[in-house]
């Protein structure tokens, strides 16, 4: 790294500058610096230093080496080290080289990363170095500053550049002592002064050329850069951001609000310093009102204006005013080229096959303003502006976003934009043998999905159960008093299972044996009398006829008990065929409660029997089944229980309902049945086992696919797919 020397007598002042800046500057604020180096007063000592060394210099490197050795010099400071990103390591200029060495390179690195671009103090911490003489200055330079700071010295540091590769300087003085604070304030004034002119220069430089100012607008050449800008993207909201930023910092105006045009009514899409806009905002809502109103004016407009304004503009002003509290504010109309307000030169070179540009009039001349808004730019201050016209720079920036925006909005016409640069992406440059490779690939699957045959299935679900079982249900009312099975139990057929009990039955067989007892002995005592030879014939006559009528009315009583034994016989429930019961929690739910004829008691299976699928199909699969079933005389199921589901088995499906239903879910089904099938010999000879010996039990959940025919893997994956096509799209156009 490059050094120099000084004298110590030059060391002995820190805080007074050269004799070139012995005038102290006038303070400017932060946005005039930012505006360029045109602006500055021709006699400002800085700004011509500045302009000296940045003519005199080919590179950025060159004019960091010039700077760093005029602040070590205007300064009188005892290191200046310079950051750049495309330096390994900071350069450093010293006057003493035992500073030098007794600095720490991570703490310098760190203040340089860390620089703004406001001037900054700091204290750098020295390593000890007794046998020093630098160290013995020191001590008694610093000693009214404490004991703490013997080893310490005395920094300001200051960022040149704000952007994509920032510079940063650090000035270190071995004494830290400074007598006047007003002339450690003015020194750091002179430093933020020089940064500021350092920065535009250095903008300059990373563009590669433009150190002059723009012949024609007036715009430095810091600002040229900006104009770029606005064509780096050609998305609308993006480029509204950049020249919302990039204008406001151009014109030093306190806000920049752009506004585009949506159909006929002006949008804020950015505002300078905003990252998000709250278009709900009454400043917003504002803005865009005052915008559309003054849009019809066809002319750049100052507001407040000292010229009457119609009522129209008047009030949105006024809203505006008081909702922003801004206290004047530029609006520039941007207007769309149009081809007429071309030459009649260009038109004939435009009828010859040339191309004509559009120039800077055509999206700035107030002559034309019929021409098709695009935006407006909307330039606010927040203290009074002695400008009454606009100026060169404003006009220059209004084209410039006039074209930017064209552009974006001539891009985001382009009808599939998205899809056609994925397109290019895929198709072009390296990735075109990839992408042709690949498409190949695919028609290649779609050929073989379209010739290889695989079996098409159709899912199904539903339950599993004993083909040999039977209900029981109650064939009389009553109240259950016994309860002699459980669930699971093996019963025989005609074992009892349970005792119904109804009081009216049996109280009435009892009133019917009593009659039936009272007529029978009347019956007798009247065959008694006949039979006696001394009852008269007349008498007889009707005793007769009265032994007709108790016969009848025994007869009678004697087919009502009977009836009513029948009914008392019925309240005894017995299994009607061997098997096992199926009924959970059976004397919580039966015990001592009443039930009517026809009710659901129990029921009886077999499970040592065959067993069957109770199947729900889907009703958009149910025409797939017929057209099998027809081809096929047994459909072949594969089906899973939900207590085996690492077992598949086998079924034949054997019937299929002709009406469909909604099941408890709402969906259209049709109900099935298949008997599940035994395995084959050569399945019991390696060890497979059927579906009832797999401890299966009556009503498991099953999974099914029911086998119908054979289909191409296209039309068999995505069968689905295409009926959904037919069904929803070509029916309502074929």
């Amino acid at each position: 790294m490059p050094s120099s020397t000084k004298s110590s007598d030059d060391a002995a002042s820190p805080t007074a500058p050269h004799d070139e800046w012995q005038s102290e500057p006038p303070t400017l604020p932060d946005a005039q610096v930012d505006r360029g180096l045109e602006q500055r007063n021709s006699t400002d000592p800085i700004s011509a230093t500045v302009l000296a060394i940045a003519a005199q210099s080919s590179c950025p490197t060159e004019f960091l080496k010039q700077i760093a050795g005029r602040w070590l010099t205007s300064f009188s400071a005892d290191v200046v080290a310079v950051a750049h990103p495309n330096w390994p390591a900071p350069m450093v200029l010293a006057s003493d080289a035992e500073l030098t060495r007794r600095l720490d390179p991570h703490r310098i690195g760190n203040l340089l990363a860390a620089s703004t671009s406001a001037a900054t103090a700091c204290d750098l911490p020295l390593q000890p170095s007794p046998d020093s003489p630098l160290s013995e200055t020191l001590s008694r330079s610093i000693e009214s500053t404490g004991p703490d700071s013997r080893n310490q010295a005395r920094g300001l540091h200051v960022r040149l550049m704000d952007g994509r590769e920032p510079c940063a300087v650090l000035l270190i003085y071995a004494d830290r002592h400074v007598p006047d604070v007003a002339a450690q304030i003015r020194q750091l004034r002179q430093l933020a002064e020089f940064a500021g002119c350092c920065r535009i220069a250095l903008h300059s430089y990373r563009d590669d050329h433009a150190k002059q100012e723009l012949p024609v607008t007036g715009i430095a050449a810091g600002g040229e850069r900006a104009l770029r800008h606005f064509h780096r993207d050609l998305d609308v909201t993006a480029t509204a951001y950049r020249i919302a930023n990039e204008t406001r910092r151009v014109l030093a105006f306190d806000r920049v609000t752009v506004l585009v045009a949506k159909g006929r009514r002006l949008r804020v899409e950015s505002v300078s310093g905003v990252a998000v806009v709250d278009r709900r905002a009454n400043a917003i809502a504002a803005a865009e009102t005052l915008a559309q109103r003054a849009l019809v004016l066809g002319r750049p407009i100052k507001l407040p204006s000292s010229d009457p304004l119609p009522p129209q503009l008047a009030d949105p002003l006024d809203h505006y005013l008081e909702e922003t509290d801004v206290a004047s504010v530029w609006i520039m109309p941007l207007y769309q080229p149009l081809t007429s307000k071309a030459t009649d030169d260009d038109r004939n070179r435009s009828s010859a096959g040339e191309v004509v540009e559009p120039s800077h009039a055509d999206f700035t001349d107030d002559l034309f303003s019929d021409a098709e808004p695009i935006g407006v730019l909307l330039l606010e201050s927040f203290s009074e502006d002695a400008e009454v016209d606009p100026t060169a720079a404003m006009r220059e920036i209004a084209a410039e976003a006039a074209m930017a925006l064209a552009n974006s909005r001539e891009h985001q016409r382009i009808f599939g934009l998205r899809v056609l640069k994925s397109l290019g992406d895929w198709f072009g440059g390296r990735r075109l043998p990839y992408t042709t490779l690949g498409l190949m690939a695919i028609v290649m699957l779609l050929i073989a999905a379209t010739m290889i045959q695989v079996d098409h299935k159709i899912i199904a679900t539903g339950f599993a159960e004993p083909s040999g079982q039977q209900n029981v249900f109650a064939r009389t009312d009553g109240v259950v008093k016994e309860i002699y099975v459980r669930d699971g139990q093996q019963v025989a057929e005609g074992d009892l299972l349970m005792r119904l009990e109804n009081a009216d039955l049996e109280s009435t067989a009892e009133s019917l044996s009593g009659e039936i007892q009272t007529t029978a002995q009347r019956l007798t005592s009247i065959r008694s009398m006949l039979l006696d030879p001394a009852t008269d014939a007349k008498q007889s006559g009707r005793m007769a006829i009265e032994q007709r009528q108790l016969q009848s009315e025994l007869n009678n009583l004697q087919s009502q008990l009977d009836l009513v034994r029948n009914q008392l016989s019925e309240l005894q429930i017995t299994a009607p065929i061997d098997g096992v019961v199926s009924a959970w929690q059976l004397k919580r739910k039966l015990s001592d409660r009443p039930v009517a004829r026809g009710n659901h008691l129990l029921s009886i299976v077999r499970t040592d029997g065959p067993w069957q699928l109770r199947l729900e199909i889907p009703d958009e699969d149910a025409a797939e089944i017929f057209r099998a079933s027809t081809a096929e005389d047994a459909l072949k199921v594969e089906f899973a229980a939900a207590s085996h589901p690492e077992s598949t088995f086998v079924a034949t499906l054997q019937s299929v309902s002709g009406a469909a239903r909604r099941n408890a879910q709402g969906a259209t089904v049709i109900d099935a049945i298949a008997t599940v099938d035994p395995p084959v010999d050569a399945d019991r000879r390696f060890g497979m086992q059927t579906f009832a010996s797999a401890d299966a039990h009556n009503g498991v959940e099953a999974t099914a696919k029911i086998r119908c025919g054979r289909r191409s893997i296209l039309g068999s994956w995505f069968g689905d797919v295409a009926d959904f096509v037919h069904r929803n799209l070509l029916f309502y156009v074929r």
